[in-house]
């Protein structure tokens, strides 16, 4: 058969085995999420490095508690974890990637926990960036990203047999989670007054990004990813009505204690 397409083509070049073919299409499609995962675990890294991962070098307040110290840990374990599931695929070494799935996912669980936790008791002492809005109304944020990630990840679990579905909803799930970095670096870089918007911007250049490389490698959007816009909608414009809304602020107060 190669002979015969040699010879229709008319030049002498031969036509890749179809295993190398295959192979070249795992390699870039993992090394893309894979990119991704990193990428978006710099911007947590970076955002969060002088409240928690610089502290004892940078000394910003407000002062570690133990739920705070605690919640870091398991969300860079988490963080971790997923990059390291990122890059065994990347590897073409997909049982390992199983076999640790379902620590990670005992990880996220514990993490939504902390998570909501600290964003509580940060609202309820008063613990906010500078420039943010009022500490009950700026819980907000933390709150409507730890729900939408959840209800991504909780899709990517029950999805997690069908490769396509799982690996989009969950680098979703993770652009979500660099919000909270995200506010943190603007305001760090003097965009206070923006940092909100900021959040918003650099969530969607990351699921844009990914929405555009399945444009071009299938010529449409995946599902998975008009459910993540969809959910993303839902936190934009949840957190910016809740900024202004009386409502939630009594519903603040209740939570919150």
């Amino acid at each position: 058969m190669t002979e015969i397409a040699e010879g229709a083509a008319g030049i002498g070049a031969r036509t890749p085995p179809p295993a190398a073919t295959d192979r070249e299409a795992w390699d870039t499609g993992a090394g893309f999420y894979l990119t991704m995962a990193v990428v978006s675990a710099v911007i947590i890294f970076a955002g969060f490095s002088p409240s928690f991962y610089l502290k004892s070098v940078i000394h910003a307040p407000p002062p570690l508690s133990l739920l705070t110290i605690t919640h870091g840990v398991v969300f860079t374990a988490w963080m971790a974890l997923f990059v390291a599931q990122a890059a065994l695929i990347a590897a073409r070494r997909p049982a390992p990637h199983r076999q640790l799935g379902m620590l990670g996912a005992i990880l996220f669980g514990v993490m939504v926990s902390l998570g909501t936790s600290t964003a509580l008791t940060a609202g309820r002492l008063g613990h906010v960036p500078p420039g943010a809005p009022e500490p009950l109304a700026f819980m907000a944020l933390p709150l409507f990203v730890i729900a939408a990630a959840t209800l991504l990840v909780a899709a990517a679990l029950w999805n997690r047999r069908r490769s396509d579905w799982h690996k989009r909803l969950m680098l979703a799930s993770v652009f979500a989670m660099t919000g909270p970095g995200t506010h943190r670096l603007a305001v760090g870089m003097g965009m206070i007054p923006q940092a909100i918007t900021v959040v918003f911007v650099v969530s969607w250049l990351l699921l844009g990004a990914a929405v555009a490389r399945d444009i071009v490698t299938t010529k449409r959007i995946h599902p998975a990813y008009h459910a993540a816009i969809a959910v993303f909608l839902v936190v934009n414009v949840g957190v910016y009505w809740a900024f202004g809304s009386p409502a939630w602020m009594g519903f603040a107060r209740s939570i919150a204690g």
